[in-house]
């Protein structure tokens, strides 16, 4: 089968030669199922060949998916300023930021329960409004704390107790955002203040 080299010391090719290996040397291996013809002896390389026993299918892909929709959020960097600028000062006045900030009304609306229904035009504040949570105390929460469903339901919860305790709405919001919505301290914070 194989046959001592003629003129040069071995089989393989030297760098810089000519490379191709002499014509009538054969394979050492084929497949004997296999219908392929023989390798050809003129280039380089090495042809493999797998057996049918082991041959696999490639795996499906997944479908494609498609494109996450991205966020509308819009932050509001001024406002983050202030609020910093503000708690650096000795004296806070929480109710000035607050109030700067609020949703201005709308003019004309014909009932309360179509105010109570019509969109803030902010998705945020809507999505705790349909989860049944009243408008206003919403509005002042996602001011305080953006979408933070847990801070935004803690603030609704003690700003309606503060309410139906008869405390002004701009004193309730200032007192829950100081305290973090803590009702207790709030309402401390309003007996003390009231004398």
């Amino acid at each position: 089968m194989y046959r001592p080299p003629s003129t040069s010391s071995s089989m393989y090719p030297r760098v810089g030669s000519s490379g191709a290996p002499t014509p009538d040397l054969e394979a050492p291996y084929v497949h004997p199922t296999s219908s392929a013809p023989p390798p050809s002896s003129v280039g380089l390389g090495i042809k493999v060949m797998i057996k049918p026993e082991y041959l696999i299918t490639p795996p499906q892909l997944a479908p494609q998916m498609p494109e996450v929709p991205r966020s509308k959020f819009k932050f509001d960097f001024e406002f983050e300023k202030q609020i910093l600028a503000e708690a650096e000062k000795d004296s806070q006045s929480w109710s000035k930021i607050a109030s700067q900030k609020q949703p201005s009304k709308p003019s004309s609306v014909s009932s309360s329960s179509s105010s109570s229904m019509a969109s803030s035009g902010d998705p945020i504040v809507d999505k705790y409004v349909a989860s049944g949570l009243g408008r206003e105390a919403v509005s002042l929460a996602v001011l305080n704390y953006g979408d933070n469903p847990m801070k935004v339901r803690e603030f609704v919860k003690g700003y309606n107790i503060l309410r139906e305790m008869g405390f002004p709405s701009k004193n309730v919001a200032e007192a829950l955002a100081i305290y973090d919505n803590d009702t207790d301290k709030a309402v401390a914070h309003f007996l003390n203040t009231s004398q």
